[in-house]
């Protein structure tokens, strides 16, 4: 109270301002997700004593092999299965300080859903070799690593090892399905097979019979017509 009895009251208005960007934080920092799958991030701006920042320019840029992201944040995880570090980068700045984050990525396989044996039809002379190959798939393509793959021959077409290495009989003909593949993961099992056409070798040696012959001369006579006619037989010669 003042000496002539009035009372006297002040107010003041305090305005706290946010300091200067100290960090950003992106959320989520980590993904699993399945190849083409989509999502979003966020970010927060906040000060050093962890106050929220507006008018931040925020740039988010990602690992091509793992995934795309546009200006918004909005995510779409790429077709190749693996664990990509720091995939997804966000950079924010308020004019003066400029700071980043990141975010891990892992894209899981699907199940298997196909299995591909090369060549689809192999042609091969007798006794000769060739190596198949095959590849567990998933939906999108890509290689199921927990996949065990086991090569087998589904008849006498000729001999194959674990590893699709084949060699073929002695035979010439063409054989359907004369190579068989079966992969299998953990929640699926595939089979495939090949056809086999195998051909004659290169000419080794030729054969001819008889192997001899023996000429017997006969008797000549005069002809009133003509000349001399001079006859001869031919017989096998003993064996």
């Amino acid at each position: 109270m003042s000496s002539d009895g009035l009372d006297i009251n002040t107010e003041a208005t305090i305005v706290i301002r946010p300091g200067s960007l100290s960090q950003i934080i992106l959320e989520p920092q980590s993904v699993s997700t399945s190849p083409s799958e989509q999502l979003s991030f966020s970010v927060l701006a906040i000060d050093e004593f962890g106050n929220p920042l507006t008018n931040i320019v925020t740039t988010f840029k990602a690992d091509i092999s793992a995934c795309q992201i546009d200006a918004f944040g909005r995510f779409t995880a790429g077709a190749g299965a693996g664990a990509y570090d720091n995939a997804v980068v966000v950079e924010a700045t308020d004019g003066s300080m400029l700071t980043n984050a990141a975010a891990h990525v892992r894209i899981d396989l699907r199940p298997l859903k196909q299995l591909l044996l090369l060549p689809e039809t192999a042609t091969v002379q007798a006794d000769g070799e060739v190596t198949f190959t095959a590849s567990a798939l998933d939906g999108w393509g890509d290689a199921v690593d927990d996949a065990i793959i086991g090569f087998d021959r589904a008849s006498d077409a000729g001999r194959i090892d674990p590893k699709g290495h084949f060699v073929a009989a002695v035979l010439a003909g063409v054989v359907r399905g004369a190579v068989k593949v079966v992969a299998s993961s953990s929640d699926a099992s595939i089979a495939a097979a090949s056809d086999v056409n195998v051909t004659h070798g290169a000419i080794d040696h030729v054969l001819i019979e008889p192997s001899a012959t023996e000429l017997r001369a006969t008797k000549t006579s005069a002809s009133p017509r003509g000349p001399l006619m001079h006859s001869t037989t031919g017989s096998r010669a003993p064996e």
